[in-house]
């Protein structure tokens, strides 16, 4: 009831800048640990950014704003007063209009909702204590506490999730049917104006009906997470499209109001939706930001590959039979409908891509929808930590992310193989390279001493020439919380917490060198990479020293051939001790190699990872120099020997499914010593019969919109210009004999010379090489050129 304190520890689910009055209010709508909703409505957020003292008057200049003496300065700058507003709006306009001008307005460019959640040092979960009182309006369980006391907490309850599907005519002109799967029964809105429904359906007459039924079934359930597969360039777009053009408010916002939604920036970035109090998580983004390796991202790709499952209608035919069905067989059609929203959950529920989003957003205190948003991110784990020291950071400059920085940028070192095959190779690489060194030589954007500034001070040099100071900075700091916590993730047997801070860490360096970074800056970056160069050199250096041949190394790892004294050659188990041995020692050797040189101890790791019983690295095509980032190796695990390919056509997905299977089979011949020439020359002969025929499909990405290909037209482009259905980003292509034609629509034979020359010579002819052997002396092809 109205009146009473309650302490309620819960998840944020989305936060939302309102205008009430005549003043900004922060709104937090959260789901509590005892499973009811809240609401946190702070009217104590004052709007704000910085500038420099000296353009203090000039800010005064700009109406709705007040100045405030701060005892803060700028990063690498003088002192600064902050600029404050009631209202968003006029915060704004006085940043903009002072821009304009030539003034740095520091971080003005941060998101209301950043900026509150960054002051409090609020990452997901909260504990908030305050009066409570019932909301006035739907849903009746939210909780509504105003201008409470909110605290950070690592709290994780359970969010309610609905996943949704909606099927359409072939032009998406007219919604068929809506299922919802979650958050309470599953069910089917079905537009059926005549008839009984078939069971698990409610039947209705028109669209307006149907539409305002969806309305209120999502707010009865009052789920946290709204998903689906495509769900916001699809499903969501035609929903909202469909509800203005009948005069149906899509009402789906806790606070009654509809979805906004934020079209792609450009080719590669991501549609978002924004619902009020809660977030919507497109399945696709969440596989993609997980980092979940796939060859594809549609549902019925992706599900059979996780849940050994897919949808109930597939093909290429499958858009026909979908309108087929909802006239001639309902009850399937409901099926259908309802069986891809139950798909979405299960994939989600089997890779834990909601709880691993709820982790990342606990570690940094991103939405959910955005915690794969490296660089805010990155702002969002700094910026407490910089403002605590008394320092405000730049705004971004303005450059996006794909623009040529000012100043090269140094990458990781790679050696050149040596090529060949070769037997027993132990594999060491550092653990969390990049990471460690930051943790090392105390990289820092706050800690890098600017060129010609404080010359006389004692610094850490890089091998790049750019100084750190020596006392603990911010970003070693972050790391150094983050590495132990990663740990007791892992010895807790917590994948998922584990995942997440491995994720982030990874991050880390690659934002200091994106120009759309604010932190940006190309000597941070090249101080990282020059450092990893030298550290790489050192340890092969050692090994080298001790007698063993170092075969090939690549930014954090090295290939050692296994030495005469490391184990008996037969035995794998003798030959891993060595190699562990080997990297106890070079470990205390680099600790005191590190301390000697730069009065640092060493935070670097080098860990034993893998022993190749036997390893192929290639020669480049039309060289004999070593192919770089190309290899195969024999591995034995658990008494089972298979192999293992890095960088190989077999992983690449623009090769056919010929060319893969046919390359992992000749590997596994050469690597048992079984004889490879009879089984290549049967492959070829099958190709040339059209027995292969299904597996010579093509499979590439469309890189940006297919009307700028100008300069050039690669295959899958002249193929998708032929397409007579939708243009995708993945384009499926055969190379006939009228050159690419869309897998789907081929008009002409396919050109097999074209297969036997470009997809079975180039993974055939390394092996054969090895053996001593011709490619058309074994396949009896003799192949004409090909244009493709």
């Amino acid at each position: 009831m109205a009146g009473v304190v309650e302490r309620i520890r819960g998840f944020v689910v989305h936060a939302a800048c309102v205008q009430e009055g005549g003043r900004s209010v922060m709104h937090l709508h959260g789901r509590g640990e005892d499973g009811r909703a809240f609401l946190v409505r702070d009217h104590r957020f004052v709007p704000s950014f910085h500038v420099a003292v000296a353009d203090a008057e000039r800010a005064r200049a700009q109406a709705g704003v007040r100045v405030v003496p701060t005892d803060r300065r700028a990063l690498h700058g003088g002192p600064v007063v902050r600029v404050e507003a009631d209202r968003v709006r006029e915060l704004r306009a006085a940043s903009d209009a002072l821009t304009a001008a030539g003034v740095t307005c520091y971080e003005a460019d941060l998101r209301p909702t950043s900026r509150y959640l960054i002051d409090r040092g609020l990452r997901g979960g909260v504990e908030v204590a305050g009066v409570v009182r019932p909301a006035q309006a739907p849903p009746q369980a939210a909780r509504v506490l105003d201008d409470p006391d909110v605290a950070p907490a690592h709290s994780a309850p359970g969010l309610v999730l609905l996943s949704l599907d909606i099927e359409t005519t072939a032009d998406a002109g007219r919604i068929l049917s809506v299922a919802l799967h979650g958050a309470g029964p599953d069910e089917v809105l079905l537009l059926w104006p005549e008839g009984a429904p078939p069971a698990g359906a409610r039947a209705f007459a028109d669209e307006r009906r149907l539409l305002a039924a969806f309305v209120a079934a999502v707010r009865a359930r009052d789920p946290d997470v709204i998903t689906g597969w495509n769900v916001i360039d699809f499903d969501l777009t035609v929903l909202l499209a469909r509800a203005h053009a009948l005069g149906v408010p899509l009402a789906l916002g806790r606070d009654g109001s509809e979805p906004q939604i934020a079209a792609a920036r450009s080719f590669w970035s991501a549609a978002g939706a924004g619902v009020t109090g809660r977030v919507v998580l497109d399945g696709i983004q969440l596989l993609r930001g997980a980092f979940v390796p796939t060859e594809e991202y549609g549902l019925e790709y992706v599900a059979r590959r996780v849940l050994g499952e897919g949808k109930l209608v597939a093909g290429e035919h499958r858009v026909d039979e979908i309108q087929r069905i909802y006239r001639d067989d309902p009850a399937r059609f409901v099926a259908y409908n309802l069986n891809d929203a139950r798909l979405v959950t299960r994939i989600l529920d089997k890779l834990d891509l909601v709880a691993l989003a709820m982790q990342r957003s606990l570690l940094t205190g991103m939405p959910l929808d955005r915690v794969s948003a490296s660089i805010a991110s990155f702002d969002a784990l700094y910026l407490p930590e910089l403002n605590r020291r008394g320092v405000v950071a730049p705004p971004v400059r303005g450059r996006r992310s794909d623009e040529p920085s000012d100043e090269p940028q140094l990458g990781g070192l790679v050696l050149s193989p040596t090529p060949g095959l070769h037997r027993n190779v132990l594999v060491f690489d550092f653990k969390s390279l990049y990471p460690s060194l930051v943790r090392t030589f105390q990289i820092d954007p706050l800690g890098r001493v600017p060129e010609g500034e404080e010359p006389a001070l004692d610094c850490i040099v890089a091998p790049s020439g750019a100084r750190f100071r020596r006392e603990p900075a911010i970003l070693p700091g972050i790391l150094d919380r983050l590495f132990p916590r990663r740990e007791a993730a892992r010895a807790a047997g917590d994948a998922i917490a584990s995942h997440a801070i491995k994720i982030l860490m990874n991050s880390l360096y690659g934002v200091l060198g994106s120009p759309a970074c604010r932190f940006y800056d190309a000597e941070l970056a090249n101080a990282i990479t020059a450092f990893g160069r030298e550290i790489l050199l050192w340890v092969k250096a050692r090994i080298e020293a001790g007698g063993r041949q170092v075969l090939y190394g690549d930014t954090d790892s090295l290939f050692v051939l296994a030495g005469a004294g490391d184990g008996a050659p037969d035995d794998p188990a003798s030959v891993e001790a060595a190699g562990r041995a080997l990297v106890a020692a070079l470990n205390d050797e680099l600790a005191a190699h590190v301390l000697a040189k730069w009065g640092v101890p060493s935070r670097l790791e080098l860990e034993f990872d893998v022993l190749y019983l036997r390893l192929h690295l290639p020669t480049m095509r039309q060289s004999g120099e070593g192919a770089r980032k190309r290899y195969v190796g024999l591995v034995e695990e658990a008494g089972q020997r298979r192999a293992v390919f890095t960088g190989m056509e077999v992983v690449r997905r623009d090769w056919t499914d010929l060319a893969r299977q046919v390359q992992r089979e000749l590997y596994d011949r050469l690597f048992a010593d079984r004889p490879v020439a009879d089984y290549l020359r049967g492959v070829v002969d099958r190709l040339r019969r059209g027995e292969l025929d299904e597996q010579l499909v093509y499979k590439k990405a469309l890189r940006k919109p297919l009307d700028s290909y100008t300069a050039s037209t690669p295959p899958h482009v002249a193929a998708a210009r032929r397409m007579k259905a939708p243009v995708g980003r993945l384009i499926a292509y055969v190379i006939t004999t009228a050159g690419p034609e869309p897998a789907d629509e081929r008009a002409h034979p396919i050109d097999r010379f074209h297969y036997i020359d470009k997809q079975l010579r180039p993974i055939a002819e390394p092996v054969l090489e090895l053996l001593g052997q011709d490619f058309e002396a074994v396949t009896g092809a003799a192949v004409q050129l090909s244009l493709f």
